[in-house]
């Protein structure tokens, strides 16, 4: 049997669009069975399966024979359609399995690398599957990615709401063309992101964590979201949308006084969060 067990992500983060991407302490996990023939286990949508569809996309890509295996879904910790990274757990674990029961003896990055090509945001993926926090980019046809540091002086929280996301409607929502006045915004701030998140230098983040690019377009889909938008505006919280959303992940420092409102409270799932560590992948005999 093999274990796989993957963190959710958020990414994005305001001025990070698609190449920003940060692992949380909230996790899936999949468990695969050599079978003769492929069936799915406690999975509530079994159709359009998103781990059985990569693990016989990367074994078409490398084989012409393919290995039928039990899917189980052993922890469903991640809600589906939040803008907390469940399809890309789903992508990159059925990519790992694939690798591992059809001998293709890929390395961990070509499996990331396709598992990302397949997915198409490779800030969801990379931090799956490398965990912490990363920047992430693809020149031609390879992806470079580097680890950043993170204050532990810096408190996280997601606040979960009921309503599913639609990741391809919230970019249909986004402009075809910025100005240029805002691409250097947002390009102005991101050269010093990394320096104040790893110092925990909050007030600078919170100068630097503001967007022009997509959130300002998909906050008036977000349930709340004038809620949301009043308390961003207090001195010691950052609200920024995971992903596409609906989720928010809310940035503090340790010792905020700021509280979610309760009307936020009645409307969202609130948890504290931490960083993870990567995707582990165990055989187990």
């Amino acid at each position: 049997m093999l274990k796989i067990k993957l963190p959710a992500t958020t990414a994005n983060l305001a001025v990070g669009f698609d190449s920003l991407g940060m692992a949380l302490n909230i996790y899936n996990e999949f468990h695969f069975v050599e079978s003769s023939e492929f069936t799915l286990t406690n999975f509530k949508l079994n159709e359009d399966n998103l781990v059985l569809s990569s693990y016989l996309a990367f074994t078409e890509k490398y084989s012409k024979k393919t290995q039928p295996v039990e899917i189980i879904m052993a922890d469903n910790g991640i809600p589906y359609s939040r803008g907390l990274g469940s399809s890309a757990t789903c992508i990159l674990a059925g990519v790992l399995a694939s690798n591992h029961f059809n001998g293709l003896n890929k390395s961990y990055y070509e499996c990331v690398k396709f598992a990302a090509n397949l997915e198409g945001h490779p800030d969801n993926i990379f931090a799956c599957a490398y965990g912490g926090l990363l920047s992430v980019f693809k020149d031609e046809e390879e992806y470079y990615f580097s680890l950043l540091e993170v204050s532990k002086d810096l408190k996280l929280k997601v606040i979960i709401p009921n309503e599913l996301g639609n990741t391809k409607a919230l970019r249909s929502v986004l402009p075809n063309e910025v100005k240029m006045e805002d691409a250097v915004y947002n390009i102005s701030r991101s050269f010093s992101f990394a320096s104040a998140i790893k110092k925990g230098d909050f007030s600078l983040l919170k100068r630097i964590l503001k967007d022009r690019l997509h959130q300002p377009y998909r906050f008036p889909y977000i349930p709340r979201y004038e809620d949301l938008e009043v308390l961003d505006k207090q001195e010691d919280i950052i609200v920024l949308i995971s992903g596409s959303g609906p989720t928010v992940l809310l940035v503090s420092p340790k010792q905020t006084t700021t509280t979610v409102k309760n009307v936020l409270l009645e409307s969202f799932e609130s948890i504290d969060v931490m960083i993870s560590d990567k995707t582990e992948v165990e055989v187990i005999q």
